[in-house]
């Protein structure tokens, strides 16, 4: 799409809001007659703070730069959801924000448990862009233990990584890992990095870890590339998992999944040890 069409897209998108958007929606009194439905370019103006020249312009598609903080008063005097807020975002070629995160797994759609238990025993979880563990399935508590002991805050991948001597000793090669899986979070936060919650996790770590603070200082970045990971389990000794992490389309969340071969001797003693757990 080029940035003509962008910008008209982004006019057409506003447009449409406004006029779904209510008087009484908004506390204005729903009298009088009115040409067209919804809210009036100066309502919607005057709600979100910008002029009504400004506001007619963007409507007309006029080539000018709009901020991220206007585009947050915007949504929320045009009522958007959070979908249609990141759209909207997108469509002024602005990454959408960070909502704040949840690690309540009792919000998370029954769906979402029922493809962990899908996957089990290959160890499965769900993340957010904090990387807490908002869900997981038995073979996942092979990996990293008894998950549900701990606090909400402590369910969390980066702090697990840093902190757990047990899940330190399952690495092949921990410092490899834990830079690659701290520049996965970097690129994946983005401009996150910035949320309350996202600095409130890193400074933690800071004080938890000096290897976390030593690692993160590097900035590194990395893609996601699904690859093969060695690890050393307590009870299944050196095993060779296939890694693999999936985005939930129209959320903020991601499942991980380490891998077996289906049908093979490994998936059968992960199935074994699953077994045990389940009693």
């Amino acid at each position: 799409m080029s940035s003509d069409e962008q910008r008209h897209e982004l006019a057409q998108f506003i447009r449409s809001r406004r006029e779904r958007r209510r008087p009484e929606d908004v506390g204005l009194p729903s009298v009088g007659y009115r040409r067209t439905p919804g809210l009036r370019r100066e309502e919607v103006a005057t709600i979100a703070g910008v002029s009504i020249t400004w506001y007619t312009w963007l409507e007309q598609a006029r080539e000018i730069r709009v901020s991220r903080q206007v585009l947050g008063s915007l949504a929320g005097a045009l009522g958007l959801d959070a979908v249609e807020r990141n759209h909207l975002f997108r469509l002024a070629g602005e990454m959408p924000p960070v909502d704040t995160v949840s690690r309540d797994r009792a919000e998370l759609p029954r769906q979402y448990e029922l493809l962990l238990a899908h996957l089990d025993p290959n160890p499965a979880f769900i993340v957010n862009p904090r990387f807490d563990i908002l869900a997981w399935n038995r073979g996942c508590e092979l990996l990293y233990g008894d998950l549900a002991a701990l606090p909400g805050p402590r369910r969390n991948v980066l702090w697990l990584t840093f902190t757990s001597h047990e899940v330190k000793a399952m690495s092949e090669n921990w410092e490899e890992e834990a830079s690659h899986t701290l520049a996965l979070f970097r690129t994946q936060v983005g401009e996150g990095v910035l949320a309350p919650e996202i600095v409130a996790l890193l400074s933690e770590l800071e004080e938890a870890s000096e290897d976390f603070a030593r690692l993160w200082r590097r900035k590194d970045l990395a893609p996601f590339v699904p690859k093969q990971r060695t690890m050393r389990h307590p009870r299944l000794g050196e095993i060779a998992l296939e890694y693999i992490k999936m985005h939930i389309a129209g959320d903020d969340k991601t499942v991980v999944s380490y891998l077996a071969s289906p049908g093979s001797e490994l998936a059968n003693r992960l199935k074994k040890l699953v077994d045990e757990l389940n009693g």
